[in-house]
């Protein structure tokens, strides 16, 4: 038990630095002047003690830490059993169980648990490959929807006429993305913000569908499995092989911008050059050339000097 508790020690010293920072910034924010009274203590006249109010404090973030650490973990337990278990062990009484054996039987417990996740996964999984499979033989039959040779499946629910992206290009959209059932996984519409990326850092679908599109327009899009997250799917929302329906409205697009050389601007300009000779020269035997930048720079300063000293002088 002591790796857990570790963590939860942690998690309440995290917690209470950040209760200091919260508190911090509520008195800063009601402060009207030099002469604003300082946050009155939550604790005031609840405790005989300074040491109850503390160790009390602690128990309130242990508690909750331990709450939303078995809740992420789904562990199934009897809360009166956690609390005289915990109890016995913080008063240093004797417990039914050693550290290291309770260390055994959780570890044993979460193997357990991730064998019958990793089943219900492989279940969920074939499910939902049953389910994209028939959606899209359904959906392929409606009215108004296109299929590309990749198997994605389209339908224009707004034409436009604006600008249409390139994979390199970064958009700009607002979109709903579902399950075939219906669940709703995704959507920048509920976050209220559009959603900003690079179109060629998305799912095979988003990529190929996005390119179909312009500015202004609004396109649902039926993705199958493979375009998309695939066999691994995209825990804990996206089952594996799960076919996903999207409703898009591309909003702008604008070129990616390169990552600067090294050295900076100056690079560019100091990239090696190609040299291809002249008809007649391939004839005589000349080749293509590829010149260093550092020969170029020297090449240049020379071909600099021999001019001058060419150059007659103006009266």
């Amino acid at each position: 038990m002591k790796t857990l508790s570790i963590v939860l020690l942690s998690g309440v010293l995290a917690g209470s630095a950040l209760g200091q920072n919260n508190a911090a910034t509520a008195a800063s924010s009601t402060a009207s002047g030099p002469g604003s009274a300082a946050a009155a203590d939550p604790g005031e006249g609840k405790f005989k003690t300074e040491l109850e109010k503390h160790s009390y404090a602690m128990g309130v973030l242990l508690a909750g830490d331990i709450k939303r650490q078995l809740a992420r973990g789904n562990y199934e337990h009897d809360p009166e059993i956690v609390i005289k278990a915990f109890s016995e062990a913080l008063r240093g009484k004797p417990t039914l169980i050693t550290d290291g054996e309770a260390n055994l039987i959780l570890r044993n417990y979460t193997t357990e648990l991730r064998k019958k996740a990793e089943e219900k996964r492989k279940e969920d999984g074939e499910k939902a490959k049953v389910a994209g499979e028939l959606f899209l033989a359904a959906n392929k039959a409606k009215p108004g929807v296109q299929t590309t040779p990749s198997g994605l499946q389209y339908k224009v629910l707004k034409a436009a006429q604006g600008a249409q992206p390139k994979a390199e290009d970064i958009v700009e959209v607002h979109y709903r993305g579902t399950l075939v059932d219906g669940t709703e996984f995704d959507s920048s519409i509920s976050r209220g913000q559009p959603a900003s990326f690079g179109l060629n850092r998305v799912i095979k679908g988003w990529t190929e569908g996005l390119q179909l599109m312009q500015v202004g327009s609004k396109y649902q899009f039926v993705i199958p499995s493979e375009l998309a997250y695939g066999q691994n799917g995209s825990p804990p929302k996206i089952p594996p092989h799960s076919t996903l329906v999207f409703e898009v409205e591309l909003l702008s697009v604008k070129p990616q911008t390169p990552p600067p050389l090294p050295g900076g601007a100056a690079a560019s300009a100091t990239s090696d050059i190609i040299k291809v000779p002249s008809a007649e020269e391939l004839k005589k035997g000349a080749q293509i050339e590829v010149i260093k930048s550092s020969d170029a720079e020297r090449l240049q300063k020379e071909a600099a000097e021999q001019k001058k000293r060419n150059e007659v002088p103006k009266p």
